[in-house]
């Protein structure tokens, strides 16, 4: 086990988030490759069911000022709407019968905008009631309650309260004047805003928290809603075309493969719903366990295969963290038993459960954590090295201590 200080651990982050929007994109290409076809299938017909809305409702939704749906939808923002499906007829119901008339020519990510829009149109018709409540069905709120805090009568998160509310996103829109345009390393978009340069986290974010403790960077859109709402439009929509549900639980990726790699939201944003709702169990670095947990064994064994390389990249470095700002320290799974036994302590679930109080402040909460999710080697060498003095003290007493002034 390896002490490490502020630098130590920014430098880590920067690694892993270069490593895990490649992993995205290595996915989206094996995905491109092998499940395009099965995955444009479904979405046919979510875009037929889309589509039901009818011509003049459809083109008022989009186009009528009173309405300003279109503002709240940001349409014109989808990718494929800056393309193919724009069209000589435009930003109309004709042009998206149009375009479902190429679906062989659909990418992955025209798919998983179909998918976004999908949700949306739920939102916004009552015929869609049904597909409305199937969606907010998989999206509680709270996720959690934070310990010692009311149940009932708190208020709202964004209004500064905590109890029954706390473990929702929390983030907050930057002003356009103030958004900052990121290139790599994610894949070119163009014009469109990326929502690691649309948001910020809020200090009520587990998120955000969970990245900090196990060494990413906090960036992204928080919790992805987009995710949930893609496992709601996948269901649905492979249950329609008769896609064999063991085939299905594999696409249910498709919103990381696409998002993770244009920068709309980091790997485990993505990963949190996937695993609450039992498509994966994800524990934080451990990339092997985003093959998800019912797909089918040919699946699993080619989607490890592209995977395994990431496990062991250099820059996967397993690290616990406590502490904020430039006083925050941690330390780094040295030893393959460490990197084992560490695991326990980074199932995205778990830590989702001991981040909803705002995550480690010194290493005594860290060792109470690995102690209690019987890591016990981790513990042994959390206490071994605070005894030494190399954890657990403050930048400026271990200066004193490396040059013998104590």
């Amino acid at each position: 086990m390896i002490p490490l200080g502020h630098e130590g651990i920014e430098k880590i982050r920067k690694g892993k988030q270069h490593l895990e929007v490649e992993l995205a994109k290595h996915l989206n290409g094996h995905f491109k490759k092998y499940y395009a076809y099965s995955l444009r299938k479904m979405v046919y017909e979510l875009i037929h069911e889309i589509l039901r809305v009818g011509e003049g409702e459809l083109n008022r939704f989009l186009h009528d000022p009173a309405e300003r749906i279109l503002d709240k939808i940001k349409w014109r923002q989808y990718l494929l709407f800056r393309g193919r499906a724009a069209g000589p007829v435009g930003h109309t119901w004709d042009g998206l019968h149009q375009f479902s008339m190429s679906s062989y020519l659909w990418s992955l990510e025209d798919c998983s905008d179909i998918i976004r829009l999908f949700g949306e149109i739920n939102e916004e018709f009552p015929r869609f009631a049904e597909h409305l409540k199937g969606q907010r069905r998989l999206r509680p709120n709270p996720t959690f309650v934070q310990v010692g805090k009311p149940k009932t009568g708190s208020k709202p998160i964004k209004e500064g309260g905590w109890g029954e509310n706390f473990g929702h996103r929390d983030r907050l829109e930057i002003g356009e004047d103030d958004q900052i345009r990121r290139g790599a390393p994610y894949v070119n978009i163009g014009p469109i805003v990326r929502g690691v340069e649309k948001y910020k986290f809020e200090p009520k974010s587990v998120i955000a928290t969970i990245d900090r403790t196990f060494g990413l960077r906090p960036e992204g859109g928080d919790v992805s809603g987009t995710t949930t709402d893609s496992i709601y439009a996948l269901r649905w929509a492979g249950g329609t075309a008769g896609v064999n549900p063991n085939i299905l639980a594999a696409f249910q990726l498709l919103p990381m493969v696409t998002m993770v790699p244009q920068g709309h939201h980091a790997m485990v944003e993505c990963a949190y719903p996937l695993s609450r709702h039992g498509y994966i169990d994800y524990h934080i670095g451990y990339y092997k366990t985003l093959v998800p947990l019912k797909a089918t064994d040919r699946i699993k064994q080619d989607l490890e295969k592209v995977i395994a390389q990431y496990d062991s990249d250099m820059r996967n470095k397993h690290i616990l963290v406590w502490g904020h700002g430039t006083q925050e320290e941690g330390v780094q799974m040295a030893t393959q038993a460490e990197i084992d036994d560490f695991k326990r302590m980074a199932r995205v679930l778990s830590a989702y459960g001991f981040c909803v109080a705002g995550g480690l402040n010194n290493v005594d909460e860290a060792l109470n954590v690995a102690r209690s999710f019987r890591a016990g080697l981790v513990a042994a060498e959390l206490t071994r090295l605070k005894g030494q003095g190399a954890i657990g003290v403050s930048e400026l007493e271990r200066k004193f201590r490396q040059f013998g002034l104590r």
